[in-house]
């Protein structure tokens, strides 16, 4: 059975004894390709009992051909479910070549509770031999008082070698992916930090730059096709994944520029039970901290600044524990007030939210969170924004703290590899 029908399952089940519904979750990602305009046509089509089934195939203008087949069922009964399938395949002049199939499908239960979920396979071969192939399986069920639970994963392969990929997500009326990057009862409780050297984190950010595939994001055109991102007005193209120095951020918003705060999470700023050791002192409780955070980040959604004049601090992959992979990206801009706003861009579903933050003056932190709730406060020093890599906290509420890395992205030079390739 596919991953993607088992996340269909325990939607169902969740449907089912949930009760009524009052959101929508999201997850798997959908999936767009070119398309081709067709010089011929021919096949069959029949329906009968809520199924139905065709057939196609023919000739593009450009001399390439193509075929493929379509299914689709429907039920209803205890509920309502629809499914259906596909198999397409299309080849230019050239000899090369893309196949693509898959699944999907839908439950609404009777109460309301909604299940979606489907999966992928795609195969592409070039004129000259080249063969790539990558799948992708996902699934969102939607439950009571709009709890959503869900997730995805893939794989691709190719000449140049192969990555795998997942992410999932649990929450109330989903507005991002972060609940998988928030374990509440970790193996070092609700509230820890880990010690990392700058060795450690260098490898892994450099498994991270290596794998990461959304070069194509922050750009005029991926701002027109995601509405309700922030753009900031007056930016050159590529603007958003510029990389300045602590020098430049600390002389534009008015920062100690000969003299900065280290926030090197589990190394000088130590998190162990319920209380908070900056530079092995104690420095009060873990809510007080968590809470200090949510402070800054307010004063930023409550900030109403200017579209014009603002500093990009860089685009960010974030990853959590051992992960060496990033669907979940930042892009982050500070104005000449400390203020932060940006974009929280998750690339295995397509979506976009804005940031909103500001930057704490007296103590060089930021804190910022994915639109205007308060209850996941994201950490780190501006400092260490500034650096290749540096150590993050994600605060849900005062109730727990996890530790998380920033990844700085940088795009590459027009005619240059991506990092590692």
């Amino acid at each position: 059975m596919s991953r993607s029908l088992l996340y269909l399952l325990a939607g169902v089940g969740l449907c089912a004894v949930g009760g009524d519904v009052q959101g929508w979750g999201r997850g798997g990602g959908g999936f767009a390709a070119g398309g081709f305009r067709a010089g011929g046509y021919s096949g069959g089509f029949e329906r009968g009992g809520g199924a139905g089934f065709s057939s196609f195939s023919g000739a593009d203008r450009f001399g390439g051909s193509y075929s493929g087949s379509r299914s689709f069922d429907s039920s209803a009964g205890w509920g309502r479910s629809a499914s259906g399938s596909y198999d397409h395949t299309w080849t230019n002049a050239a000899g090369g070549s893309v196949s693509t199939s898959g699944d999907r499908g839908a439950y609404r239960g009777p109460l309301g509770g909604t299940a979606v979920g489907g999966s992928r396979d795609t195969t592409v071969t070039t004129a000259g031999g080249k063969t790539y192939t990558a799948d992708r399986q996902g699934g969102a069920a939607s439950g009571p008082l709009g709890r959503t639970v869900g997730g995805a994963s893939g794989s691709a392969t190719g000449p140049g070698g192969s990555r795998s990929w997942e992410t999932a997500f649990a929450g109330n009326r989903y507005t991002g992916n972060m609940d998988h990057y928030a374990s509440v009862y970790g193996a070092n409780g609700a509230h820890s930090t880990a010690h990392w050297t700058s060795g450690y984190m260098g490898v892994r950010a450099g498994a991270v730059r290596t794998g990461f595939g959304y070069y194509d994001c922050f750009h005029p055109a991926w701002y027109a096709a995601h509405p309700g991102c922030w753009v900031a007005a007056g930016w050159a193209a590529g603007a958003a994944w510029a990389a300045p120095t602590y020098a430049a951020v600390a002389g534009y918003c008015g920062l100690p520029a000969d003299s900065y705060s280290d926030y090197d999470f589990g190394s000088n700023v130590v998190f162990q039970g319920d209380t908070v050791y900056v530079g092995g002192q104690e420095s009060g409780t873990v809510q007080d901290y968590a809470q200090q955070a949510t402070t800054i980040a307010a004063q930023g959604q409550a900030a109403s600044p200017p579209a014009d004049d603002w500093k990009p601090l860089g685009v960010f992959a974030l990853v959590q524990g051992d992960e060496k992979t990033s669907n979940n990206i930042f892009q982050l801009a500070v104005n000449k007030d400390g203020v932060i706003r940006g974009n929280y861009y998750d690339g295995v579903t397509d979506t976009n939210a804005e940031v909103y933050g500001s930057v704490d003056k007296t103590t060089g932190l930021a804190a910022w969170t994915i639109g205007k709730k308060k209850d996941r406060v994201f950490e780190a020093g501006v400092y260490n924004l500034t650096q290749p890599q540096c150590p993050c906290l994600l605060h849900l509420g005062t109730q727990s703290t996890s530790q998380m890395m920033l990844v700085r992205v940088e795009k590459p030079a027009a005619g240059s590899p991506p990092p590692g390739q």
